[in-house]
């Protein structure tokens, strides 16, 4: 069966993320610029910059000067793997996702061969994907349909129009790159490639298409072999269909609706160990949260981040699922639903240590085996820190007594004056391929 891929790219796809927010900057020239900088550069423009003369790369300080009226904004990372994320569960039930590594923000890689049995139903799968994004959203994506990877993401990049689908029929993919720029190729914005693109004086795919490939290495040396596939719309690299990472999941819907901090943060916290329970039976991590606020009116909050260093210790969990919490409660309306994600990964690799933390026993023989505090040391912690030992070392032990005997056997005390338990670990689960 010939290979369908369907490449969905939301142009400038922070700024728009930014305007989903406030909506006040449409129309209106906006670049990101680092805030922390003293010498800030543009990360990314607007159209409405871009014509005023602002690219990426412009010093902040001669982008004001370009465009007197301009908005810089610091980068969201969070904000934008949110609504990456949003995106990706509305593209779900379409079609299973491609492998998307080196992709920038705002392109999304769906595989659509067998979803389909004639050309014309993946076409029109494809074409209602796109309005899925634009109706759910209102961003305007750029859809791009081929028999390989590269090509797809060339057509919806370069040359479809705003929400339309461009679709390059399988073998047409030699006549459909030939009058593009060679820039168009990954390979040929290599430098070394570059350079010598501009001295050969090959503008045009059909002059790269022109070349044998004794040609291509006697001119570009190892890029040749990419240039000559790219040239010719073959992907450099297999395709291979990428799952969600699975996401431990606990909420509650609280019996009397409370907009009281005191108690919200409680429950959090409750939630948290919920979470941390189910990761450590699992033997993993969590490096993303999120939290999610449903208040007595329907309208919803939300916060997310991504950690520094993965977690699945109780006391780290729940003190950044707290200060989420305090992120996602923007407004003085009673809360009825609480909700906390953790998308797992493994545990990284980590140095085991040689000697024991002291060494020498006291008979003079050296220790050749951990210390019960080191071996639970998360990744990333430092083998001098006593607290994080102490710490891990706790949950460890907490986690083994609620395992045994009840996931309610110990709880915080200032959980008895809310009468908060916890629930088993059951509400943690991984979603269906």
């Amino acid at each position: 069966m010939e290979a369908t891929i369907l490449h969905v790219a939301i142009d400038s796809f922070a700024i728009q993320a930014e305007r989903l927010r406030c909506p006040k900057l449409v129309g209106r020239p906006v670049v990101l610029a680092p805030g922390d900088s003293p010498r800030p550069r543009v990360l990314a423009v607007s159209r409405e910059a871009r014509a005023a003369g602002v690219t990426p790369g412009t010093p902040l300080v001669l982008a004001r000067r370009l465009c007197r009226d301009l908005v810089p904004l610091p980068p969201d990372r969070d904000l934008y793997a949110g609504l990456a994320d949003s995106i990706r569960a509305r593209l779900a039930p379409y079609a299973p996702f491609g492998d998307g590594a080196g992709l920038p923000a705002g392109r999304f890689v769906l595989d659509l061969t067998g979803i389909a049995r004639t050309h014309d139903g993946m076409h029109d799968r494809a074409a209602r994907a796109g309005r899925e994004v634009e109706r759910a959203f209102g961003l305007h994506p750029t859809l791009g349909l081929a028999a390989t990877r590269l090509v797809s993401g060339i057509a919806a990049r370069v040359l479809a129009p705003d929400g339309e689908l461009l679709d390059v029929r399988s073998g047409s993919e030699e006549a459909f790159l030939a009058p593009l720029a060679a820039r168009v190729l990954p390979s040929a914005r290599l430098p070394a490639a570059a350079s010598r693109l501009d001295l050969l004086a090959l503008r045009v795919v059909r002059d790269l298409q022109a070349l044998t490939m004794p040609q291509l290495h006697a001119a570009f040396g190892p890029p040749a072999t990419l240039l000559w596939r790219e040239a010719r719309g073959l992907d450099t690299a297999p395709l291979h269909a990428v799952d969600p990472p699975p996401t431990a999941v606990a909420e509650e819907t609280l019996a009397t609706e409370t907009n009281d901090h005191r108690t919200l943060t409680l429950r959090m916290s409750r939630l948290a160990i919920e979470v941390g329970t189910g990761l450590r039976a699992r033997r993993v991590e969590a490096r993303r949260l999120a939290v999610k606020v449903v208040y007595a009116d329907g309208r919803e909050g939300s916060a997310r981040a991504t950690l520094r260093e993965a977690v699945a210790a109780e006391v780290r969990l729940r003190e950044e699922a707290t200060a989420l919490l305090d992120r996602a409660l923007t407004r003085r309306v009673r809360v009825r639903r609480l909700r906390l994600e953790a998308w797992e990964e493994a545990p990284g690799a980590q140095q085991l240590l040689m000697w024991g933390e002291e060494g020498e026993n006291s008979e003079g023989a050296c220790k050749p085996a951990q210390s019960a505090g080191a071996a639970q040391r998360p990744a990333g912690s430092s083998p001098s820190s006593p607290h994080l030992d102490r710490s891990n070392a706790m949950s460890a032990a907490l986690h083994n007594i609620r395992t045994r005997l009840g996931t309610d056997t110990l709880v915080p005390a200032s959980w008895l004056a809310h009468g908060l338990v916890t629930a088993p670990p059951r509400r943690t689960r991984t979603p269906s391929r």
